[in-house]
């Protein structure tokens, strides 16, 4: 019971404001230390920062009260509050911090891999910080005896306070960060300019200059066993597609073309970076670098106002974009967002040519679909009844499609136009529109994951997914005729995609969103099919990052792999004869893009 009317809940609002001034204070925090340098980038950090502080507190001020008053509003006895009271404040402390520290613990584990090494080591020392003094405050608010005492409450506060001063100086690490940061998907190596250990279970390669031969190998023993390095690289990425499905469809006969990449050439998985967002992971594959290192670390950066800085990792869970909303400008991400070169940069500066496509269409992002139906073979995707919608949800099933369809016709167009090319040179082709069918038709390909789906929508569009996987087996065998005799073929998806959560599915129902059904914020895993001169045939190779694609691309056309890669060469998708042979040549770095 709230008597006084709005006296009393204004009260409630003070002190719930000047607790959301400290969430406030560590939101800012995390923004700060999650994006270095946005502290110091002039005048327009200082006010961003602000009103990140002013936006949370306002709105700190209005929820915690409103829920303080409907958990009161059977109360029998009628609530005396005065303006200040230690008690409602620490308390208001304790829910409120609660929330924020949670985002920011989440913000360690998701973005790992874009924070540097001694980022992360700051994050989380701020986080243990703040956690153990939220924990002595929500200790005094939930114990009776402590909760009355006003010492108690003072020394909640000062410790609050102490907590997040020690956080923002930075001057105390947490101890054994290592054990701390639970969804680290960083390698071993990284950080540590030069090291290119390779995953367990493969043998790391010698660094040596161009020209030195393995220790204890003659010249005529090496002249006898050389294997040339491949002339050419044709790499083709296709995200969403999952390593089990390939394997399924390919025990069943209806995959050619990757039967092929299975018995011929070499298969193993690629563990997923987080967040498992497209220009990431695309930048990763095509970089050997992890996102802190090129640059591009979301689908999109936020701005307050519009001005610097730009903020690509934000605390996830606090509503964030809604909170900050009235003056929130955002920008989407792409792989040429990039700092640091792709492979077929690189190729430029050793002398060879290149062709690149589709590596910034990120369907995730909300598009129009394409005027018309798209290109003539969505038609063999659909059954012939659902080629012909007849109500709005339908309708938009078809130009989901439409719409994967017509990106990635775009990107065959520019895989046809290059097949005529000749010499040494890279060509890289990402395919988006799997991807985008995968979100929208896993239900109806596994009705069994997700139980509501009716015998009708199976009919209709059970087959969609399996025909697209046909299709772009299509496009795989089209680029392996004719044979391509001195070319490393690739073929990579930088992750899979799994079932909408539950909770996630029923609140999506209720909400009227989206025809997704397939996500892909924690994987599964992507895969790499190799298939060329000097591949092992017939090799599972296990696991490896998606940082480790680059390096090993370019030791396979006999390139120099820069000490400062995040990835490893693996090794043992190269015949021994090739890698006896072969040492690795190295180059110090690659440099920025220019």
């Amino acid at each position: 019971m709230l008597p006084s009317g709005g006296v009393t809940f204004a009260k409630l609002i003070v002190h719930a404001i000047l607790a959301g001034i400290y969430g406030g204070l560590v939101v800012a925090l995390l923004l700060v230390l999650g994006n270095p340098g946005a502290a110091s980038r002039g005048g327009g950090a200082g006010l961003s920062l602000l009103l990140v502080v002013l936006l949370y507190a306002l709105a700190a001020g209005l929820v915690w009260p409103l829920l303080y008053a409907g958990v009161r509003f059977f109360a029998s006895h009628p609530l005396r509050l005065p303006w200040l009271s230690l008690r409602y404040l620490v308390g208001f402390h304790a829910v409120n911090t609660a929330v924020i520290l949670a985002a920011g613990w989440v913000m360690l584990s998701e973005h790992r891999a874009a924070l540097a090494p001694r980022d992360a080591e700051r994050l989380a020392g701020a986080c243990l910080w703040l956690s153990l003094a939220w924990l002595v405050g929500a200790v005094i608010t939930v114990v009776p005896r402590l909760r009355r005492r006003a010492w108690a409450q003072a020394a909640a506060g000062g410790t609050a306070l102490a907590a997040l001063l020690v956080a923002a100086s930075g001057g105390i690490p947490a101890p054994a960060t290592e054990t701390l940061m639970t969804g680290a998907l960083l390698p071993p190596h990284a950080g540590a300019p030069g090291s290119l250990t390779p995953p367990a279970g493969d043998r790391p390669i010698p660094r040596a200059p161009a020209g030195i031969r393995p220790p204890g190998t003659s010249a005529a023993a090496a002249a006898i066993r050389r294997a040339p390095a491949a002339r050419s690289l044709l790499l083709l990425n296709f995200d969403g597609a999952d390593l089990d499905t390939v394997l399924t469809m390919h025990a069943q006969g209806k995959l050619p073309a990757f039967s092929r990449f299975i018995q011929e050439g070499a298969c193993g998985r690629l563990v997923p970076i987080r967040p498992c967002v497209a220009p990431l992971t695309r930048t990763s594959l095509v970089t050997g670098m992890l996102p802190y290192r090129h640059g591009v670390r979301a689908t999109q950066v936020l701005s307050v106002l519009g001005r610097d800085p730009w903020l690509g990792v934000t605390p996830p869970g606090i509503g964030f974009d809604l909170v900050l909303s009235p003056v929130l400008a955002r920008r989407s991400m792409e792989v040429s967002d990039r700092s640091t070169p792709a492979l077929w940069e690189i190729a430029t500066r050793m002398g060879l040519t290149m062709e690149a496509a589709g590596w910034d269409a990120d369907l995730d992002v909300d598009g129009p679909a394409p005027p018309g139906a798209g290109p003539e073979w969505v038609a063999d995707l659909l059954d012939p009844e659902a080629s012909r919608p007849d109500d709005p949800a339908a309708r938009a099933l078809v130009a989901e499609l439409a719409r994967a369809a017509a990106a990635d016709e775009e990107v065959i167009g520019a895989l046809r136009r290059a097949a005529g090319g000749h010499g040494r040179r890279i060509a890289a082709f990402s395919f988006p529109g799997l991807d985008r069918v995968a979100h929208v038709f896993l239900r109806y390909a596994r009705p069994a994951d997700f139980g509501n789906v009716t015998g009708r929508e199976v009919d209709l569009y059970g087959q969609v997914l399996e025909r697209y996987y046909q299709k772009i087996d299509a496009i795989v065998g089209a680029a392996l005729q004719p044979d391509p005799g001195e070319t490393l073929v690739l073929v990579t998806s930088t992750h899979g995609i799994e079932p909408l959560a539950l909770g996630r599915r029923f609140l999506k129902e209720l909400t009227g969103g989206g025809p997704w059904s397939g996500v892909h914020p924690r994987g599964p895993g992507g895969f790499l099919l190799a298939l060329g001169p000097n591949i092992r045939r017939g090799y599972l190779f296990g696991k490896g990052s998606l940082t480790d694609v680059a390096p090993s691309a370019l030791y396979a056309l006999g390139l120099p792999v820069a000490r400062d890669s995040d990835g490893a060469i693996l090794t043992s998708l190269f015949s021994e004869t090739y890698t006896a042979s072969h040492p690795v040549t190295v180059v110090e770095s690659y440099g920025k893009v220019r």
